[in-house]
């Protein structure tokens, strides 16, 4: 059975890629989430309050050690064939595992949007970002995981 502290754990691994790092950042969060319970509007679940804080604390973490920036050093990335019949032997851990590839300006905000459902303005707000750059980092995201699985395919094929 799953519990709170193993959902947020999961969130924070995803967002700071270090357990250890990931275990302070779940810390800080059921303490801000002590702090400020006052603050809990009860027509919402818990856990979803709670994840948004473990998100803040974070994206807090990555802003103090300097790993959060969103300077535009892009790559163009080349047209990528939708092959619709590969996405179906995707498995959850694959996903994962290329997101984690991901350099932390993309898969931030591929987290944020895809997983965790913020809007292109809330991730503005949270990231101090444009939404159009917002909507880039994910484009190219996208496109790199696209890239990371064909290469994959490829290799399983042959």
């Amino acid at each position: 059975m799953d519990t709170h502290a193993d959902h947020l754990m999961g969130i924070c691994v995803r967002y700071l890629r270090d357990h250890q790092k990931a275990e302070d950042a779940v810390q800080e969060t059921y303490i801000q989430v002590f702090r400020s319970i006052h603050r809990f509007e009860n027509d919402k679940p818990l856990i979803a309050w709670m994840s948004r804080i473990a998100i803040n604390c974070c994206l807090k973490e990555l802003r103090k050690t300097q790993r959060l920036s969103f300077q535009d050093t892009e790559t163009v990335f080349e047209k990528l064939v939708a092959l619709p019949e590969i996405y179906d032997k995707l498995n959850t851990e694959e996903i994962l595992l290329m997101m984690d590839k991901l350099p932390d300006h993309y898969r931030i905000i591929f987290n944020l949007h895809m997983i965790e459902g913020y809007s292109h303005k809330e991730i503005s707000r949270l990231l101090g970002i444009q939404e159009s750059l917002s909507r880039t980092k994910l484009t190219r995201a996208r496109k790199i995981l696209q890239e990371n699985f064909l290469i994959n395919y490829k290799k399983s094929i042959v």
